[in-house]
């Protein structure tokens, strides 16, 4: 439903997108990395999901991810990228926030990405 949601906005605003999986968040960033050095883009967006569990793995993986994406981000200035990893203490909560009824992350991810992107 998140990349749904991205996806149609997307499509929407006449903007392409090329998504690429990976097996999970503490990849996301060295994945997007390797294609913004092989592809131009416009701006780029990081997009992953973190439940917390019995144990600390959860922290580990969250400020690993985080901290390499804005680390892409530091090294690729003229490109915008949005972190839209989503870190939630169950199911529950990753429902609300990829809901379009409710908040609606992928909406206000997209719309992240095109603000920066127009700011250039």
């Amino acid at each position: 439903p998140l990349l749904d949601e991205i996806s149609s906005h997307a499509s929407s605003a006449n903007v392409e997108i090329i998504t690429e999986y990976c097996p999970g968040s503490l990849e996301l960033a060295a994945t997007l990395k390797k294609k913004m050095l092989d592809i131009s883009f416009d701006g780029v967006m990081a997009v992953g999901l973190v439940i917390r569990g019995d144990t600390p793995h959860f922290k580990l993986v969250s400020r690993q991810a985080y901290s390499d994406l804005a680390k892409v981000a530091l090294e690729n200035q003229t490109i915008p990228l949005i972190n839209g990893v989503l870190t939630v203490d169950n199911k529950v909560q990753a429902e609300e926030r990829i809901n379009p009824t409710k908040m609606n992350k992928g909406e206000e991810f997209i719309q992240s990405l095109f603000q920066m992107i127009s700011s250039r």
